[in-house]
């Protein structure tokens, strides 16, 4: 035999453990997105409502109101083994109604309160305001509310003017500083600090205190009991970390 000759035994193994390590490097790699797949459905999404200052993605920088109270709650359900996410109200609201988030933290809704758990969280003051113009308008009026938030198209339901549904409370701020809104229905923070002191022509119409509750699937109800005892434990209002939103 050559020096550097392999016998044939010695040949047909290292074909043998090449053809199998082959085999389990393709394997690895076919099983490995749905062993990635599978821990990401471990952690539950959990859904809250994109709506600065009460509701955004969860950050060491920024701290909604309704973002600490989700997370607080998920992780009395999951013991830390979860991922919440702020979505549009309409989408967040149909996430909770299709069953995809266990929770969700919303104004009251006549529609969730039928088929869910409920409990109270703290209320929030509106203000329907108009702007008041120099020159009148020559389309029929209109008024803006938040897409998704049913409690503020009853209130829009008493004025004469037309809906216009938006994102967010920035867009009703974009719109109203463009004149091109009659009215809209925004929270009294959102009013003190960007209406107040920059829109002279616009002046408050009518005061509404709504609740904001935490509203838990039927389907979720072995969960009551941890839901309930991080609730009485909630000191939302008395945080000095959120009392610039209860003046």
């Amino acid at each position: 035999m050559q020096p550097n000759q392999i016998d044939p035994q010695s040949k047909g193994r290292l074909i043998k453990m090449y053809n199998h390590l082959k085999n389990f490097i393709t394997s690895l790699i076919l099983i490995l997105p749905f062993i990635a797949f599978a821990a990401y459905a471990d952690s539950r999404v959990y859904a809250v409502i994109d709506l600065p200052p009460y509701g955004c993605e969860p950050s060491s920088e920024v701290h909604c109101i309704n973002t600490k109270i989700s997370q607080i709650i998920a992780d009395a359900i999951d013991e830390g083994n979860s991922t919440i996410q702020a979505f549009p109200y309409p989408r967040a609201v149909h996430m909770f109604e299709s069953g995809k988030s266990t929770i969700l933290v919303a104004l009251m809704n006549k529609r969730l309160m039928k088929q869910a758990h409920v409990f109270d969280l703290y209320s929030v003051i509106f203000y329907v305001v108009a702007m008041e113009r120099t020159v009148p308008s020559k389309s029929s009026a209109a008024i803006a509310l938040l897409n998704g938030a049913d409690a503020h198209k009853e209130i829009a339901s008493s004025i004469d003017a037309t809906t216009v549904e938006v994102n967010n409370y920035q867009q009703i701020i974009m719109m109203l500083k463009a004149h091109r809104l009659d009215y809209a229905i925004i929270p009294r923070i959102v009013y003190e600090s960007e209406v107040k002191g920059a829109l002279d022509n616009v002046k408050i119409v009518s005061e509404h205190r709504l609740p904001v509750l935490l509203y838990v699937n039927k389907k979720e109800s072995q969960y009551l009991g941890k839901i309930r005892d991080a609730v009485s434990q909630l000191s939302i209002q008395t945080s000095e970390q959120y009392q610039y939103l209860f003046p």
